[in-house]
C-alpha cells in the first residue's frame, strides 16, 4: 500500500500574511524555507516536527519552499497574501507526486517536474566545469540551449493564465529575461534593455531565486574596471528605496563585487562604495557603529594609494633569516607581494595559480619578478607551512615569511582575508592592489618594458 503525506497550507485574511500548517503522517522532518537571495534570510523560517506549525511573523508574497529528509529534496511553491491551499503527495518521490488545490501552484509544480527532466544537461554542465572547461556567455547558452527553449516555452504559456500580480508570474518573466540575455561588454544597447525590463520598483522580487541572478547578469554587461561597475551600481542604487529592508542585502552584495580581486581598481571602488551607500545612507538603513566601521575601513583602503611607497615588511622566512620586504624589492623589476595561509582552501588553489601566472608573464616581457610571501595564519605549525610550499611547488625566486599574530602588518595590508595579493615596482611602490591572477595579466598587457639595444 502506498504512504500518503499531506501537507496543507493556510494563509488567514490578515493585512499581513501569516500561516499556518499543519501535515499529517510525515515521519522525517520537513523544513520550510524562504528564497531571499542572499540567504540573510528574515522571512518566517521552521521545522515542521509535528503535525502543526503555526506563526504570527508577517510575511511577504513570494516563492517559498519545503525541503525533505533526508532526501534533501526541495519543491517550491508560491505563496500570496490571502493564499489558502493544499499541496499533496504520495510516495516517497516528493515532486513526482506532487499535487496542489491552486491552480497556479499546479503550474508551478509542472513547470518544476519539467526542469528536472533536464537534469542530465546540468550533470555534463558541472563534469565539463570539473574538467576545467571554460564557458564564454554565448558558449553557456548554446549549451543549454535545449533546456532553455523548452522551458521558455512552458513559461510564456503559463503566462497567460497566471495572475499577473503573483510573485510566480513575476519570477517567470525574469527567468525569460535572463534566458534572453547574452552579455556582452560593447553591446551598450542590450545593456540598456535589459536593465529597463527588470522591475526593481516591486518588492516581491527580493523574495524570488532570480533577484541575484539579475544582478549579476547586468553587471556582467560592463567591463571589469572599478569606473565602470560603479556605473552600473549607482544605476541599480538609484532604484532601490534606501529605507526598505532590501537595502542592506543588496548593499551585501555590491560590496562583495566592488572588492572582487578580479576587477580593476577593486580597492578605489570599494572606498567609494563604503562612502556613499554606507556612510552616506541618510534613511536609517544602519546604525551610527556600522556607519563608522564602514567609515573607518574606508579610510584604511584610502591609506593604501597606488604608486606609495609601500609600507616595509621584515620578518623571518622558514630558515629564522631576517629578510627585507624593501630591499628584496631593489633586486626585481617587480615583486609580488602574497598574503597567504597555508590551510586556506582558497589559497591552495589561487596561489599556486598567480605564482605561475607572474612566471608566464616574466619570460613573455623578460622581465624578473619576485615574490614575497607572508605566512598570514598565526600559530601555523612550521611542518604545515613547509608542506604547503613543498606541495604547490612555489619556491622561483620567493621568500616565505611568517607574520606574527597581532601584527600590525595585517591591518596595514587590509590583509585580514586570504589570499591577498599587491604588486610592487622595484622602487618599493605599490603599482597594483589586491590583485588576481587575472588583473594580474591585465596590468602587465599595458606594461611596456624596453628592449635591449642591438650593438
Amino acid at each position: 500500500m502506498k504512504r500518503f503525506l499531506a501537507l496543507f497550507l493556510f494563509l488567514p485574511l490578515f493585512s499581513h500574511a501569516q500561516f499556518k500548517i499543519t501535515v499529517s503522517r510525515s515521519k522525517s522532518p520537513i523544513y520550510f524555507r524562504g528564497t531571499l537571495f542572499d540567504e540573510k534570510n528574515f522571512l518566517a523560517k521552521d521545522t515542521l516536527r509535528s503535525s502543526v506549525l503555526s506563526s504570527k511573523t508577517p510575511i511577504k508574497g513570494g516563492i517559498y519552499y519545503l525541503q525533505f529528509a533526508p532526501s534533501k529534496e526541495r519543491i517550491y511553491f508560491n505563496i500570496e497574501n490571502n493564499d489558502k491551499f493544499a499541496l499533496t503527495f504520495s510516495g516517497p518521490a516528493y515532486l513526482a507526486s506532487a499535487h496542489s488545490s491552486d491552480p497556479k501552484n499546479e503550474v508551478f509544480l509542472n513547470y518544476q517536474r519539467l526542469e528536472k527532466s533536464f537534469s542530465v544537461i546540468d550533470s555534463l554542465y558541472t563534469v565539463e566545469i570539473a574538467r576545467g572547461r571554460k564557458f564564454k556567455f554565448a558558449e553557456k547558452a548554446a549549451f543549454f540551449q535545449s533546456k532553455t527553449a523548452s522551458l521558455v516555452a512552458f513559461r510564456k504559456k503559463a503566462l497567460v493564465s497566471l495572475p499577473p500580480s503573483s510573485t510566480l508570474a513575476l519570477y517567470f518573466k525574469s527567468l525569460n529575461l535572463l534566458d534572453e540575455s547574452v552579455p556582452s561588454r560593447t553591446d551598450y544597447a542590450a545593456r540598456t534593455r535589459f536593465f529597463a525590463k527588470i522591475p526593481f520598483s516591486d518588492g516581491k522580487l527580493l523574495f524570488t531565486p532570480t533577484f541575484r541572478s539579475l544582478l549579476v547578469e547586468y553587471l556582467s554587461y560592463y567591463p571589469l574596471q572599478a569606473d565602470s561597475i560603479r556605473v552600473g551600481v549607482e544605476k541599480v542604487m538609484a532604484k532601490i528605496d534606501c529605507s526598505a529592508k532590501s537595502y542592506p542585502f543588496i548593499f551585501d552584495y555590491f560590496s562583495s563585487v566592488m572588492k572582487n580581486r578580479n576587477i580593476v581598481g577593486n580597492t578605489e571602488g570599494y572606498a567609494w562604495f563604503l562612502v556613499k551607500y554606507g556612510v552616506g545612507n541618510g534613511c536609517g538603513a544602519f546604525t551610527a557603529a556600522q556607519k563608522k566601521a564602514f567609515k573607518e575601513e574606508a579610510e584604511k583602503l584610502g591609506a593604501l594609494k597606488t604608486n606609495a611607497l609601500a609600507e616595509n615588511i621584515v620578518l623571518k622566512d622558514t630558515a629564522g633569516v631576517t629578510q627585507d620586504l624593501q630591499k628584496f624589492a631593489s633586486q626585481n623589476d617587480y615583486t609580488l607581494l602574497m598574503f597567504y595561509a597555508p590551510t586556506c582552501d582558497h589559497c591552495q588553489k589561487e596561489v599556486p595559480e598567480i605564482d605561475s601566472t607572474t612566471s608566464v608573464i616574466e619570460r613573455i616581457k623578460n622581465l624578473k619578478i619576485g615574490r614575497f610571501a607572508v605566512c598570514n595564519e598565526p600559530g601555523i605549525s612550521r611542518s604545515v607551512w613547509l608542506d604547503f610550499i613543498t606541495k604547490y611547488r612555489v619556491n622561483t625566486n620567493v621568500l616565505h615569511v611568517d607574520l606574527p599574530a597581532n601584527s600590525p602588518i595585517r591591518s596595514t595590508y587590509d590583509a585580514f582575508s586570504n589570499p591577498t595579493f599587491y604588486l610592487l615596482n622595484r622602487k618599493g611602490e605599490i603599482v597594483a592592489k589586491k590583485i588576481s591572477p587575472t588583473t594580474l595579466r591585465k596590468y602587465f598587457a599595458g606594461v611596456q618594458v624596453a628592449q635591449p639595444k642591438v650593438p
